[in-house]
C-alpha cells in the first residue's frame, strides 16, 4: 500500500482515512485534558477569610469572575492560585475562562462565628450560676453585688482571682469559686453576661 493509497489527494474526495485523522486532531484541541481546571471546583468559605484554589492547563490569558460579587470575590495570587474571598453569607459561581475553555467553582459563604458566649437569654451555665443566686439575686440582679451588665471577661476575670486565693482567700467567694473548673467559671461568666 503505498502513501498515494493512504491519503487521496484528490480535492473531490477526501478518504476515509484523512477525515478520520482531522477528527482526531480536531478533538485532541478541545478534549477535556487541555481545558483550564480549578480545583477544588466546590468550596465552603467563612464570611471575611480565604480560600485558595489551583489553576491548571491554562491557554493563553485567564480571566476570573464572580457571579455574585456581593458573596464572594477572586483575586490573583500567582499563575497558578487565586484566592476567594467570602465578603457575605451567600453563594456564588467563580467562572475561570481562558481563550479555548471555561471552568466554574461553586462557593458557598457560611456567616461568622463569633464566639461561644451563649445569646442573650441563653441558659447555658444557669444551673451552675444559680449557686450564685442567694448573694448576688435570682439572675444577679442585686443582692451584695450586681452582676447583670457586667463582661463575661471581668466576672471571670474575679471568679479566677477569688479560686487561686489572690482575693479574700478566707472569704465565702473563695470557697465557692475553689470549686468550679475554669471552663464551669467561664459557663457562669458568660451566663451573667448574657442578661440584660
Amino acid at each position: 500500500m503505498s502513501l498515494h493509497n493512504i491519503f487521496d489527494t484528490s480535492l473531490s474526495k477526501p478518504s476515509i482515512t484523512i477525515k478520520l485523522i482531522v477528527c482526531f486532531i480536531s478533538t485532541l484541541f478541545v478534549s477535556p485534558s487541555f481545558a483550564v481546571s480549578v480545583t477544588p471546583n466546590a468550596t465552603t468559605v467563612v464570611a471575611g477569610q480565604y480560600q485558595f484554589v489551583s489553576v491548571s492547563n491554562v491557554n493563553g490569558s485567564l480571566s476570573a469572575k464572580s457571579s455574585n460579587p456581593s458573596y464572594a470575590t477572586v483575586t490573583k495570587v500567582d499563575a497558578s492560585t487565586y484566592r476567594i474571598y467570602g465578603a457575605s453569607p451567600g453563594t456564588a459561581k467563580i467562572e475561570f475562562k481562558d481563550k479555548k475553555s471555561e471552568s466554574k467553582v461553586y462557593i458557598t459563604v457560611t456567616a461568622i462565628v463569633t464566639n461561644n458566649a451563649p445569646k442573650v437569654g441563653s441558659t447555658a451555665g444557669r444551673l451552675l450560676a444559680s449557686n450564685c443566686f442567694q448573694c448576688h439575686g435570682t439572675n444577679g440582679a442585686g443582692g451584695f453585688e450586681k452582676l447583670v451588665g457586667e463582661s463575661s471577661s471581668e466576672i471571670y476575670k474575679d471568679l479566677k482571682k477569688f479560686s487561686n486565693g489572690s482575693e479574700d482567700p478566707n472569704g465565702i467567694m473563695a470557697a465557692h469559686a475553689m470549686g468550679f473548673t475554669d471552663a464551669q467559671m467561664n459557663l457562669i461568666a458568660n451566663y451573667f453576661a448574657s442578661l440584660r
